[in-house]
């Protein structure tokens, strides 16, 4: 009769396979932090908002880390009641008080600190702690920035339509090419007047110097003349005109006779009139007053 074996090949099939689900739940449980050898006190901390804390994220008291996140459970009937349970080291006493604090990062990620109480009694071991979600300078600058940028975004949107609109419409690429050809002329413009800046300019600015030295000159020719001299030769001349012209008025001599006597007008009148009648009868009548002879007879 054969001996009975103590140990079948199925037995060590199930101890490898518990052994490998236990090297991976240590393995598993290292990696997130948690040291299942070092046993610490269980506490729970009551949060309306978890933001990104999850399980294994650590746990620090005044900046020292003392545990880790071990479960999240959330009240589905209550939303905003959130109960996070956490384990510390054993050594720690958290006083009454304390306030535990979830503080999230700028690149993602949270970890839940707690500050202690200066209170002389301690919570026990189950009991549940207060918490408050600190959103930190990144959480703080989206609570401040994000309604400024929803308010503009309505405004944003409005100007990218009104952009797009004036980018399709034809008429844009003719101002630019009018903006391009005037931009042309504006610079042949510039070159013209950099040459009339060189040229014509300093011409122009000397002649009208010598104008200025021709007028200072004209200037001093003016202020050497006698005004009053001047004025009362003028004033004698202006007397004399006025005497001739009372005299002329007053038909006193040869001038006043033609002006105020019309009987030489007359004379040279009846004399004109004559002239011509004689004139007249010289062209209707002329062997009157010519005879023309070849022989020499009268």
């Amino acid at each position: 009769m054969a001996k009975k074996r103590l140990f079948t090949r199925e037995f060590f099939i199930g101890a490898i396979g518990v052994s490998a689900l236990l090297l991976v739940y240590f393995l598993i449980n290292f990696f997130k932090g948690i040291d299942l050898f070092k046993m610490g006190e269980t506490y729970y901390v009551r949060f309306s908002d978890v933001s990104q804390l999850v399980g294994s994220s650590p746990v620090y008291l005044n900046g020292y880390k003392a545990g880790n996140v071990r479960n999240i459970q959330c009240d589905f009937n209550q939303m905003d009641n959130i109960i996070v349970e956490i384990e510390v080291d054993k050594r720690i006493r958290i006083p009454k008080g304390s306030i535990a604090r979830i503080t999230t990062h700028m690149l993602g990620g949270a970890d839940l600190g707690i500050t202690l109480s200066r209170s002389n009694e301690f919570l026990a071991p189950g009991d549940t702690l207060v918490g408050i979600l600190d959103k930190g300078i990144a959480g703080e600058a989206a609570d401040k920035i994000m309604p400024a940028f929803n308010a503009i975004m309505p405004k944003v949107d409005s100007i990218l339509t009104s952009l797009n609109a004036i980018l399709a419409d034809p008429s844009l690429a003719t101002s630019i090419d009018n903006v391009e050809r005037l931009t042309g002329e504006l610079g042949t413009t510039t070159a013209s007047l950099n040459s009339l800046l060189a040229n014509d300019v300093p011409q122009i600015t000397d002649r009208m110097i010598k104008l200025e030295d021709d007028m200072l000159a004209v200037s001093s020719q003016l202020s050497e003349i006698d005004y009053r001299r001047l004025v009362a030769s003028l004033d004698s001349t202006l007397c004399n005109i006025q005497q001739l012209t009372a005299t002329l008025n007053s038909g006193e001599g040869t001038m006043g006779l033609l002006l105020k006597d019309s009987t030489l007008y007359n004379n040279l009148n009846g004399t004109c009139e004559a002239a011509t009648e004689l004139l007249k009868n010289l062209r209707e009548n002329p062997k009157r007053y010519v005879h023309f002879s070849v022989f020499g007879r009268k």
